[in-house]
């Protein structure tokens, strides 16, 4: 008998166990106006647990909100963004925040509070606490960004990926927040989805404005599982580094620089770039080259562009797209190098914010509330500011 209870009892943990490995994915309305308060909460919650701001979450998730509050979705409720509000109003402000500051709670209700909130962000640039002090003036959800509840809290519910040591699935228990969901979903490149990969309905020439899915979709990476999260949160640092990042961009790119007869070659290699290069319409990647004698003296340049460069006229259109895709090679040449030539310099600038330069540069030739005005200026300033050489070099070219 004590064989047949044993026998009985292993069965009955074996289901327990085989129900905790089975993953529930994430509910299929995760992103469809999410809300992080929906419903009844499901227990008798702390103030601190009830409070939706980053720096609560940083009381015991410290590392991951100190990556977080530099990074660019902590700077999502930018000032180049808030600066076009007033002339948006209260519907337009808020269809931006579906991805730059997501939440249901993070939506204006009216154009009042939107009006107060392009007020507050001149005092307030930073829209948290950086040592993550909760008795320092509480600011609105909204300026926080994309932030912890962004991606975690639905329902009251908390949602994440699996332990790294155990890479257990389903409900998980815990003091804190009556546990957690735990679900590969959020290691899967699809949970981007929502801001980086924009509809067919927004498509120009065939392609949404943002389609880096599709490109991952497209790419070797894809193919090999590599995920978005491999590269912009390796490790699950919450950095999410790209286009404004040097380092993370050297790191994706591979040059070669070479003589064959009477031509200089660069080439650029997308060696670790899982999608196009760049992803998005605002960047622009400028390859240089010049050509000197002995002395120094410039003898002759060329220049190429790595962009898609769009434009709104009566509705978007596409002018160019020459950027690079994942795994391509490209090569710039230097031909028809002048007799006296002593050496050619190859240069690669990145331009991350180069779209929105323009944008910047026509919003502050226009009439603008004061407000507004001063945020535009800012965001121009800073646009410059994250201007960067990724690359320069020089070959001494032997006569032939």
């Amino acid at each position: 008998m004590k064989q047949v209870v044993m026998a009985v009892a292993l069965m009955f943990a074996g289901l327990v166990l085989a129900a905790a490995s089975i993953d529930p994915g994430l509910p299929s309305n995760y992103w469809d106006n999410p809300k992080a308060t929906a419903g009844k909460a499901q227990h008798e919650w702390s103030k601190l647990e009830s409070d939706l701001r980053p720096e609560a979450c940083a009381q015991c998730h410290s590392e991951q909100f100190d990556d977080w509050k530099k990074s660019l979705h902590a700077a999502a409720f930018s000032p180049g963004m808030v600066g076009q509000f007033p002339d948006m109003g209260v519907a337009g402000a808020n269809a931006c925040l579906n991805c730059h500051a997501p939440l249901a709670e993070q939506k204006f209700t009216s154009d009042d509070e939107m009006n107060r909130s392009v007020a507050l962000l001149l005092k307030h640039p930073q829209g948290f606490d950086a040592d993550a002090n909760l008795d320092t003036q509480s600011l609105p959800l909204t300026h926080a960004g994309v932030s912890c509840a962004s991606c975690h809290v639905r329902g009251w519910q908390r949602f994440g990926p699996p332990p790294k040591t155990t890479g257990t699935v389903g409900k998980l228990a815990g003091v804190a927040h009556a546990g957690f969901t735990a679900t590969r979903d959020f290691e899967a490149s699809q949970f981007c989805a929502s801001c980086h990969q924009f509809p067919e309905s927004m498509a120009i020439n065939g392609k949404p404005l943002e389609n880096t899915i599709n490109e991952w979709k497209k790419s070797s990476f894809a193919k090999q599982g590599v995920t978005c999260q491999a590269c912009h949160m390796p490790d699950r640092k919450h950095q999410f580094k790209g286009i404004h990042d040097p380092a993370m961009v050297r790191k994706g790119i591979t040059f070669d620089l070479k003589q064959q007869g009477k031509l200089a070659i660069f080439s650029i290699t997308s060696s670790w770039i899982g999608h196009d290069f760049p992803t998005y319409v605002t960047p622009k990647v400028v390859v240089s080259a010049e050509a000197k004698n002995r002395s120094g003296l410039s003898l002759k340049s060329w220049q190429w562009e790595i962009v898609r460069e769009v434009r709104y006229e009566n509705g978007w259109k596409e002018i160019r797209d020459t950027r690079m895709k994942s795994g391509e090679t490209r090569n710039f040449i230097t031909d028809g190098l002048p007799d006296e030539v002593s050496s050619v310099t190859f240069t690669v600038r990145v331009i991350p914010d180069n779209f929105y330069k323009g944008l910047y540069d026509d919003l502050s030739s226009g009439e603008q509330q004061a407000q507004a005005s001063v945020h535009i200026a800012r965001a121009r300033k800073q646009a410059e500011r994250n201007d960067y050489l990724l690359f320069e070099e020089s070959i001494v070219i032997k006569n032939q």
